[in-house]
């Protein structure tokens, strides 16, 4: 696993993840002091996500036909023009230009580089590999801001977007380097093999129960972090008079309890049944979630971060495992992109019915509607992988591979 292109590729994700968690926090400072308010303010964090949705499927699919490895060092170099233009920006128009830039730039990264890490993956190693590799995930937006806070402090409010720069140039040239153009077989040493060549559309991506289940699942999940997550920091400052700095612990808790159990889930998705495992993370996760709008202290509302992230890796890690198993048949760029995809129109809409329930009901309200919708979507995703092989094995016993993940 720990191959040359395997850790280009965390690299790559982990300082794209980072990236975001750095200037995330700050835009919205940044724009209202250009001069935005109300939607606009709304926009420097929505735009990037709308961005994600619309051109990561694209992404994905193009990179079935014409390979990985470019369009992961386009949007590297993209991300990082991104970064550079918030230094020169003059209204916060060109804030909301620049971050929906940089969405297209990300468009180019994390599904692509999760589809390569996908074509290399052995057949029936699917949760271990994907464990492994969500860590750069959850460690970038962990560590970001934390660095960003740094910064900031220390050097000043424009130093982080210069970091931010050379950080992703710095990728962009591991990828250039270390990246091999032809996927190596199952990410060991021997003769490459050609990337995927399969061409399918959408609609007939979607017409495979697997995918579409998978895509609905991201898509929910999305929305019920959305319309949630957006007010956590109010649910813990305002509800709950804590500190800070106690919300950023608050907030590391999840992210690092999510980091450490990813790879032991990742094993644990190997060996027995995934749909159960994606079913029993989400209602575990949906609890905890209504639980965190209700709690009557900061120390149960760690606590309940400290479940979901032990929840939500589970429920992930064999979510990311079947996926694997789906864009063998259906085109691994295809699959990645149409997750992103249901993932940033998600967040999209979470963020705005959220913000609706808040207006009407209170914060709490917030996170019984994401707890509602996870849980509603456990259903749907059992009904619609029923009777469905969710694993493969190297001699294919489980699921006939196709040619569409070159197995």
């Amino acid at each position: 696993m720990l191959s040359r292109p395997f850790i280009s590729l965390y690299v790559a994700v982990f300082v794209a993840t980072m990236g975001i968690s750095m200037v995330s926090p700050l835009l919205p400072v940044y724009a209202k002091e250009l001069g935005a308010s109300g939607v606009w303010l709304g926009l420097t964090f929505s735009i990037f996500a709308v961005v994600q949705a619309i051109v990561g499927p694209f992404a994905g699919r193009l990179s079935d036909r014409y390979g990985r490895k470019p369009f992961i060092v386009a949007g590297l170099l993209i991300y990082m023009v991104a970064a550079v233009g918030y230094l020169t920006a003059q209204s916060f128009a060109q804030v909301i230009a620049f971050r929906a830039f940089s969405g297209l730039g990300t468009s180019f990264v994390f599904s692509v580089a999760r589809a390569y890490v996908g074509d290399m993956t052995p057949p029936g190693q699917e949760g271990r590999w994907l464990g492994a590799f969500a860590t750069a995930d959850i460690i970038g937006f962990g560590t970001g801001p934390l660095i960003a806070g740094i910064l900031r402090q220390e050097v000043g409010f424009r130093s982080v977007f210069v970091a931010m720069a050379l950080l992703l140039a710095f990728s962009a040239l591991i990828i250039a380097m270390w990246l091999p153009r032809q996927i190596p077989r199952h990410g060991r040493a021997g003769p490459a093999r050609q990337e995927p060549r399969v061409q399918m559309s959408f609609a007939d991506a979607l017409r495979d129960p697997l995918v579409l289940a998978l895509t609905v699942h991201f898509g929910l999940l999305a929305l019920a972090s959305g319309a949630s997550f957006s007010f956590l920091a109010l649910r813990l400052e305002d509800g709950l008079h804590a500190a800070p700095i106690m919300i950023g612990l608050a907030f590391a808790t999840q992210d690092l309890t999510g980091g450490v159990a990813q790879p032991f889930w990742g094993r644990i998705a190997d060996r027995y049944d995934r749909r159960p495992l994606v079913a029993v993370g989400l209602i575990l996760n949906a609890a905890l979630l209504v639980a965190l709008g209700f709690v009557p202290t900061y120390t149960l509302a760690v606590l309940m971060l400290l479940g979901m992230g032990g929840a939500g890796a589970l429920s992930n890690v064999a979510a990311s495992a079947i996926q694997v198993v789906a864009g063998r048949r259906a085109g691994m760029g295809t699959v990645l992109g149409l997750g992103s995809a249901g993932n940033g129109i998600g967040i999209v809409l979470g963020s705005v019915v959220g913000g609706l329930l808040v207006d009407l009901s209170g914060i709490p309200a917030a996170f019984l509607f994401g707890g509602l919708v996870m849980a509603a979507g456990v259903p749907f995703f059992l009904w619609l992988t029923r009777g469905l092989a969710t694993k493969e094995t190297v001699a294919g016993l489980d699921a006939a591979p196709s040619a569409a993940g070159g197995s």
